[in-house]
C-alpha cells in the first residue's frame, strides 16, 4: 500500500515553469519547501471505541497548523479549528487524513473512537499544488505541509443502502482518481426504474439495465470536476478507482444523491422536476483526462 501514495520530492527543490508570449519567455521558479519525513501519524490517545471503517460515517474535532519543525509537535500557526461529519475513504477530506484514520497499512492500524493522533502531512498529503484559504481567512500556499490534531469523536455505520454500486464497462490505464487534482469526464445520468425485470429498489445493481427517464447528459463535451468539489457525494465515490479512459456504471442511492429534495429545470417560464424527491440515480462515466 505505502508505494500507491508514499511518493515524495526531495527535502528541497526547485521547478522550473516556462511560458511563452510575445515571441519572449517568462520564467517563474517555485521552491518547494523541506518537507516532513515519516512517521506522519503519532498516536495522542489511544481509542478504545470502535475502529472506523470506509464508509462509516464518522464525526471528528480537528485543528489544523501551518507547518513548523520548530514548533512542538509541528505545529505553527492555527488556520482551521471545527468538528466534522464524513464517510472516509470518499475522497471527502485530505489525503492524509484519510489514510491515518482508515489506517496507512498493518502496521499502522486505523483509528478508533476516543483516539486523538497528531497528523503532520507533507504537501501530497495534504492540500497538493492548490492554495487553501480557511474560513479564519489564513493561506495555506501551494507545496505547504501542514498539521491536524485530529480526535474520533463518534461512528455511524451507515445504512445498507448508503453505499454507491459500480460495474466497470472499460478499465482505463491512464492515471488514477485522487484529490487535489482536476478531471475531465463525460456521462449521462438516468432515473433508476426498479420496475424494470432484475432490477429490485432495496439490492441494487449496477451491472443490469435498470435505467429510467434521462435527467442529463454531457458526451459532446466534457465536465470538469474535482473530489470534494462540491459535487453529490455518491459521484465523488463513484469515481473512486477509476483510471483515465475508463468508463463505469454508477448507481447512486438517494442519501447520496440529492436526497428529499427534487431537482427542476425551468425552460420558458415552465418549471418540470427532472429528479424528484428520494431518487436512486444511474450514471454512465467516462473519465477523459486528468488536469
Amino acid at each position: 500500500m505505502k508505494s500507491m501514495f508514499l511518493k515524495f520530492v526531495p527535502l528541497f527543490c526547485a521547478l522550473t515553469l516556462t511560458a511563452c508570449g510575445g515571441g519572449a519567455k517568462k520564467t517563474t521558479t517555485v521552491e518547494i519547501p523541506a518537507q516532513p519525513a515519516p512517521p506522519y501519524k503519532t498516536n495522542l490517545i489511544e481509542g478504545k471505541g470502535d475502529t472506523v471503517v470506509a464508509g462509516d460515517l464518522a464525526t471528528v474535532n480537528y485543528t489544523g497548523y501551518l507547518y513548523d519543525s520548530t514548533k512542538p509537535n509541528s505545529r505553527g500557526t492555527e488556520f482551521e479549528k471545527g468538528t466534522r461529519s464524513f464517510a472516509p475513504g470518499t475522497g471527502a477530506v485530505l489525503p492524509g487524513t484519510n489514510y491515518s484514520l482508515l489506517g496507512w497499512d498493518q502496521e499502522v492500524p486505523g483509528m478508533r473512537v476516543g483516539g486523538k493522533a497528531n497528523l503532520v502531512l507533507p504537501y501530497n498529503l495534504a492540500y497538493g499544488v492548490h492554495e487553501y484559504t480557511s474560513p479564519t481567512g489564513i493561506k495555506v500556499p501551494v507545496y505547504t505541509p501542514v498539521v491536524f490534531e485530529v480526535e474520533v469523536v463518534s461512528v455511524k455505520k451507515a445504512s445498507p443502502s448508503a453505499a454507491v454500486t459500480i460495474a466497470d464497462i472499460t478499465v482505463g490505464t491512464g492515471a488514477a482518481v485522487e484529490y487535489s487534482k482536476t478531471y475531465a469526464a463525460k456521462y449521462t445520468g438516468w432515473l433508476y426504474d426498479s420496475s424494470k425485470a432484475g432490477c429490485s429498489a432495496t439490492q441494487l445493481d449496477a451491472a443490469k439495465d435498470c435505467k429510467g427517464a434521462q435527467f442529463d447528459t454531457n458526451t459532446s463535451g466534457t465536465f470538469t470536476f474535482s473530489l470534494n468539489g462540491g459535487l453529490i457525494k455518491g459521484w465523488d465515490r463513484g469515481v473512486l478507482g477509476m483510471k483515465v479512459g475508463g468508463k463505469r456504471t454508477v448507481v447512486i442511492p438517494p442519501e447520496l444523491g440529492y436526497g428529499s429534495t427534487p431537482q427542476t429545470k425551468t425552460e420558458n417560464g415552465v418549471t418540470t422536476t427532472t429528479i424528484p424527491a428520494n431518487s436512486t440515480l444511474v450514471f454512465e462515466i467516462e473519465l477523459v483526462s486528468v488536469k
